[in-house]
């Protein structure tokens, strides 16, 4: 036996040949003349030329054909109950169709399905004459059932119980691969659909209850989480694992939610048996039957109680975060509004000692007087700064904010120090943002005074420049000034944070700290690009959606 691929050796399924016949017609005579042939050449096609008074003999012969080839299908037929391989079948049916055919040598059966042939041996270029049936599975053709022969006296093939017999073979044969074929697409189903149960399983948390809620099925992760045993679990339903942690209201919207059909998620913490709380976050799915009403519930939970104690941190250390924010600005306000009055008292009291001692001091007395008055004058700046600074975080409403019209206002505020420097303020088309209008003109106020403040020997120039993309609006302040060295750029945003002495240049050096919380509370970030003896750019990103 052999089976290898060899396809298109056969170009049809029709006769290509035709298998000789005995020839028992009268002569113009009047004679009958009988053509013999080789007894095993003719008792394949159930045609045997004998003695023509040999009668019994020739019907003996064809009914013991007959009774072999039903033994024959018989026995394919078992072979196709049993066998799974179409490797394995096909040399089965092969071994078969000969004994059908045993006394022949010359005759050879061969099934071709796919390309893939199967024959008693090796197939010979002198085996030129043959006969085939298609091979149909599921309506199309896949190959073909068929005899070879060696014999070159053959020259025909009747239309007989031969041809039924390879036919019944074919539509068989073409019956077990299809059947093959849906059960090797069950299987892989079902392969698939135990490996996606067992993936499943590995993660998830499944229970399956009846109509009524009863439990019937639960997985093994389950039983870990719950600490229950399968057993202890059947039959009870899920008020064995319940809390008492969430109102009856909630509850009783979830089972309304899947009794109407519909599916319900949400979280739900529960009990194990040791007493100890956990979190899962579930779907519950209703299974309809033909009437639209739920007949089983399947819960798919995933364990979720590290990320709910994480969650109930976060949102503890936030309500805390935010008590002492507003503790720190409270106390901010209250030192900085306190400290106002003592300072004025004390700028009040010291130039009173000027004046009505002036004919009395000395010069150096003048002069340590005038630096007290200009200390607390930069105490005062110092103060109000705090005080803007600490109600950055204030809760406003957010309204819309024209920055162009923002930016003349500003403009206009600064307009005597832009005057005196000459300076040359020039912006892009601006556009409607949504934020609190005073942090806003605070953030422009800082950013255009730092630029005229620390300007070089000429006349400042000052662009605002504006871009956007899809989320955001990304803001520029750049100058021709004194620009900052490179690993100053960090420290420039921090609170009192000053690169030059009082001498050099006034302020406070909380400016830029103001601009960083301004940006930050409106959920945008602030950097600068800076290059000493060039000048800087300060960028800021304000979001285009609500905060």
């Amino acid at each position: 036996m052999n089976a290898r691929k060899e396809s298109g050796w056969i170009e049809k399924f029709s006769p290509d040949v035709f298998w000789g016949a005995p020839d028992n017609q009268e002569n113009l005579s009047g004679v009958k003349s009988t053509a013999r042939m080789p007894a095993h050449g003719m008792q394949l096609l159930s045609c045997i030329s004998h003695d023509g008074n040999d009668h019994s003999g020739i019907a003996e012969t064809k009914t013991q054909e007959r009774l072999t080839k039903l033994a024959c299908l018989y026995e394919i037929s078992r072979a196709m109950l049993r066998i799974h391989s179409v490797d394995e079948l096909c040399q089965q049916l092969i071994e078969h169709m000969r004994l059908a055919w045993q006394p022949y040598d010359l005759i050879l059966p061969f099934i071709e399905i796919d390309g893939n042939y199967y024959a008693a041996g090796e197939p010979e270029s002198v085996l030129i004459h043959k006969f085939s049936v298609p091979l149909l599975v599921n309506g199309d053709v896949a190959g073909q059932v068929g005899v070879l022969s060696k014999d070159m006296r053959v020259t025909s093939w009747p239309e007989n119980e031969d041809t039924l017999f390879l036919k019944n073979i074919a539509s068989d044969l073409g019956l077990w691969l299809e059947q093959k074929k849906l059960a090797d697409a069950q299987n892989a189903l079902a392969h698939d659909v135990r490996m996606i149960e067992s993936a499943f399983n590995a993660h998830s948390i499944v229970a399956i209850t009846d109509k009524t809620g009863k439990i019937r099925y639960v997985n093994e992760n389950f039983c870990l989480v719950s600490k229950y045993s399968a057993s202890e679990l059947i039959g009870q339903d899920h008020c064995i694992v319940n809390s008492g942690y969430h109102p009856k209201e909630f509850m009783k919207d979830l089972w309304v939610t899947i009794t109407q059909g519909q599916v319900w998620r949400g979280e739900i913490k529960n009990r194990a048996k040791d007493g100890t709380y956990y979190w899962v976050d579930t779907t519950i799915v209703p299974f309809l039957d033909g009437d639209g009403l739920p007949y089983q519930y399947v819960g798919i939970r995933t364990e979720v109680t590290n990320y709910k104690q994480l969650e109930q941190k976060m949102e503890e250390q936030v309500a805390e975060l935010a008590r002492s924010n507003d503790e720190l600005e409270q106390f901010a306000y209250v030192v900085t509004h306190d400290l106002q009055e003592p300072l004025r008292a004390i700028n009040s009291f010291v130039q009173l000692l000027k004046k009505y001692c002036d004919q009395q001091l000395d010069e150096r007395a003048s002069e340590l007087i005038t630096h007290a008055v200009a200390g607390t004058h930069r105490m005062q700046i110092l103060i109000d700064d705090l005080l803007t600074y600490a109600q950055v975080n204030a809760c406003q409403t957010l309204a819309e904010i024209d920055c162009e019209l923002l930016l003349e206002n500003v403009l206009t505020d600064l307009s005597v120090i832009v005057g005196e420097c000459n300076a040359v303020v020039t912006h892009d088309k601006l556009p409607v943002i949504r934020g609190i209008r005073f942090q806003f003109i605070q953030l422009f106020t800082n950013l255009i005074n730092n630029a005229l403040k620390f300007r070089r020997d000429q006349s400042p120039q000052i662009h605002v420049g504006v871009e956007e993309n899809q989320s955001e609006w990304i803001f520029s302040v750049t100058d021709n000034g004194i620009g900052i060295e490179e690993h100053y750029l960090e420290r420039i945003f921090r609170v009192f944070q000053r690169l030059h002495s009082h001498r050099e240049y006034a302020g406070t050096g909380i400016g830029l700290a103001i601009c960083k919380k301004v940006v930050e509370h409106h959920g945008g970030k602030i950097w600068v690009k800076s290059a000493p003896g060039i000048g800087s750019s300060f960028y800021f990103t304000i979001p285009k959606v609500n905060y």
